[in-house]
């Protein structure tokens, strides 16, 4: 079996990765970086990478005839709806054309792939409802990360309409885990819990909106989730993969401040609130347990224990560094 994995040096594309060559296949992916240099403890060795611009059809169809895979995860994405904001162009250019050019570079060479098309539960917009949220809901992006998202999913059911490239679309909602970076919620807050027991920062946990509600999952549970997409999902059909439990940010900051090893005030900060209107999105994952046999595995508290320890041993080695750096400029 061999797979090929757009985005591959991302957080998700790290676990997505481990996932794969413990299941014996052979991967091979692609990105912008330069080489694929991954956090996790795994061999980088046995994945065929090469640095390719997702836009540029010429160079994926090359790379995709020679790996010939039998599963493609289109993982290659801009995922910051702030900054879609901001740059609009580009975030269509790389989520769509980038798609499109996937898509075109599969269909030239005739192959057989399954192609899995990472979409987000932003496709959905807004909500305040606790209700959760099924794949037949009606989809009111309000942001052009998920504009380009839906523009996306709708490419991918097009082409296994016109030209039968079977395709199967997920909707993931928030996940996280060790590794993540800043930028998201959960890391932003581990983050500045690590510098607080460091003594980077005075004891003070900065917070946006705390009565925002998630749906959380564990980024390892959502790969899983990939896998079995593509390998059991019906082809034209989309699944939400998603927790479907309501977790506050107050709960979720809670359990970082009870676990810290001193004592941290939380303190509102509303420069650090941010895209309040996609805070009450809670998913309906039945159709992925009924058709897919997925559903979460992992504790969420399991989830911000280890991202937790990930951003203690961060901020300890940076620290190191940085203090070592002064004492040879102090000598």
């Amino acid at each position: 079996m061999r797979a090929f994995v757009t985005g591959i040096p991302g957080f998700a594309g790290n676990y997505l990765t481990q996932l794969l060559l413990a299941k014996g296949v052979k991967v091979y992916g692609a990105s912008q970086e330069a080489a694929f240099k991954p956090f996790l403890d795994l061999d980088a060795d046995a994945v065929h990478y090469s640095q390719a611009d997702i836009r540029d059809e010429s160079e994926l169809t090359r790379l995709i005839g020679a790996a010939q895979p039998d599963l493609i995860f289109h993982l290659a994405a801009r995922t910051s709806p702030a900054q879609s904001v901001k740059h609009p162009r580009e975030t269509f250019d790389i989520n769509f054309q980038g798609t499109l050019s996937l898509f075109e570079a599969v269909r030239r060479l005739a192959l057989r792939s399954r192609i899995l098309v990472v979409s987000s539960s932003h496709v959905y917009g807004n909500s305040t409802s606790p209700r959760r949220i099924p794949e037949d809901a009606p989809l009111r992006p309000c942001t052009p990360y998920a504009a380009s998202k839906v523009a996306a999913e709708m490419l991918a059911y097009q082409y296994w309409q016109a030209y039968g490239i079977e395709t199967v679309r997920v909707r993931a909602f928030n996940h996280t885990g060790p590794g993540q970076q800043e930028g998201f919620v959960c890391p932003d807050l581990a983050r500045q819990v690590a510098e607080i027991e460091c003594g980077l920062r005075p004891p003070r946990l900065e917070v946006g909106d705390l009565n925002v509600w998630r749906d959380f999952s564990d980024v390892r549970d959502i790969v899983a989730g990939y896998h079995s997409a593509l390998v059991n999902g019906a082809s034209g059909e989309v699944y939400n993969l998603c927790s479907g439990q309501r977790l506050t940010v107050e709960a979720v900051v809670g359990r970082l401040v009870s676990s810290a090893s001193r004592p941290i005030d939380v303190v509102a900060a509303p420069s650090r609130s941010g895209e309040k209107e996609m805070g009450g999105l809670v998913g309906d994952n039945s159709r992925a347990q009924h058709e897919l046999n997925w559903k979460p595995s992992i504790p969420f508290e399991r989830t911000l224990r280890e991202l937790q320890h990930f951003w203690r041993r961060r901020v300890a080695a940076a620290n190191q560094v940085e203090t070592e750096d002064n004492r040879v400029r102090g000598s």
